[in-house]
């Protein structure tokens, strides 16, 4: 395994698909009758003593079946957004859209392919390129949550354009919330609920089942009510406030 710095990383990996999949003129093989598949995947850690750690690693096949590739690469730091994002340019400059886009607790993928009418056409020669990143603990999951939040902000046009995308990207929002409700104690709760615009604060109010909020209402809202006439009453037999003499 080499150990390569974050400016050889895209020269890398181009060099590793362009020795499995040459670029060629057509790129389509009509001998071929399996689609060919090129996993890139990047896999992200930290050592015994904290240092981070990102592995480079390729798989090669089919729909079926792929297998790892002879070369592995290893930085000594996490990959840097921009040059995840200059791979994923140089990727849709090969194959001019993402076909694919998947999001999973530990990892998400994005799929590069070409309409059939680019088969005749000079290119990278393989008909599928997907690009993973993961990894093996949850506890490095904020880390993938940086580069598909980058990677959501800085290619959302290609992304939506995936049949799963909106699918997928409400359910990793929908998730993403779940996990920070959860990790929240009640004092940030109600500081989050504190800052709230008062119309945000009505309509969660009003997302409420209608009787778990009458009881709510009644229970605690009812008493201060009451606490509320009493004391009006009471200030009623008393005496009338007179201002002290001279």
């Amino acid at each position: 395994m080499d150990t390569i710095n974050q400016k050889e990383i895209l020269d890398k990996i181009k060099q590793e698909i362009c020795r499995i999949h040459p670029i060629l003129s057509p790129r389509k093989n009509d001998e071929r009758k399996e689609i060919s598949v090129m996993e890139i995947y990047f896999n992200f850690g930290a050592t015994y003593d904290n240092t981070p750690f990102t592995f480079i690693g390729f798989l090669d096949g089919d729909e079926h079946h792929k297998s790892t590739t002879s070369t592995y690469y290893k930085l000594d730091e996490y990959i840097n957004l921009e040059m995840v994002d200059q791979l994923i340019s140089y990727l849709i400059s090969q194959y001019p859209y993402i076909s694919d886009f998947s999001i999973f607790p530990q990892f998400f993928s994005l799929n590069f392919a070409y309409p059939c009418e680019m088969e005749n056409q000079e290119g990278i020669s393989c008909d599928k390129i997907i690009l993973n990143f993961t990894t093996r603990t949850k506890e490095f999951t904020p880390i993938l949550n940086q580069y598909l939040s980058n990677i959501l902000v800085q290619f959302t046009n290609e992304l939506s354009r995936t049949s799963t995308f909106q699918y997928k990207y409400a359910e990793y929002c929908n998730n993403l919330q779940r996990n920070i409700l959860n990790s929240l104690n009640e004092k940030e709760i109600e500081q989050m609920i504190e800052i709230l615009p008062i119309e945000m604060k009505k309509e969660l109010l009003q997302k409420l089942p209608s009787q778990y909020f009458l009881q709510f209402y009644q229970e605690h809202y009812n008493k201060e009510e009451e606490a509320l006439s009493k004391q009006l009453i009471n200030n009623k037999t008393q005496p009338p406030f007179k201002l002290p003499k001279s």
